[in-house]
């Protein structure tokens, strides 16, 4: 099964573990998912990881290489807006729709308000739990 981990879901498992967010990530660690990302989103990580949580170069680069290794890596090649109120959202789609993604998964509440897009359902991490079976 491909997943797309927002942004926002990868933040969380990386500062916040023991969560929820950490099962659903801890589930691409161990190969229970294909995680789908793009360059556009391992930057956006990269960025608020550092720029909001203060992590150095080094983490970074850690973080994103870890991802880098376990990740497919796409190149979107259409430009989707769907979500003109925050653009950035429209990179996790488009990694979505790129990657072959079977579901998104997202705290963000304007991809949430989707619920689904392009019959891809857009869940939140303990919603992703429950449809696709909590490991733990």
């Amino acid at each position: 099964m491909r997943v797309v981990l927002d942004t926002n879901v990868l933040v969380s498992a990386l500062i916040f573990p023991g969560g929820e967010t950490e099962l659903v990530y801890r589930q691409a660690l161990d190969e229970r998912v294909q995680l789908i990302t793009s360059r556009a989103l391992l930057a956006e990580l990269g960025s608020v990881l550092e720029s909001k949580f203060g992590w150095g170069p080094s983490q970074v680069e850690e973080a994103v290489g870890q991802l880098v290794r376990i990740a497919f890596l796409v190149e979107p090649t259409a430009r989707i807006n769907e979500i003109s109120i925050d653009d950035a959202d429209n990179r996790v789609l488009e990694a979505a729709a790129e990657g072959g993604s079977a579901a998104i998964v997202s705290g963000d509440r304007h991809l949430l308000e989707l619920e689904s897009w392009c019959a891809i359902p857009v869940q939140t991490p303990p919603d992703f739990l429950r449809s696709f079976g909590d490991p733990s």
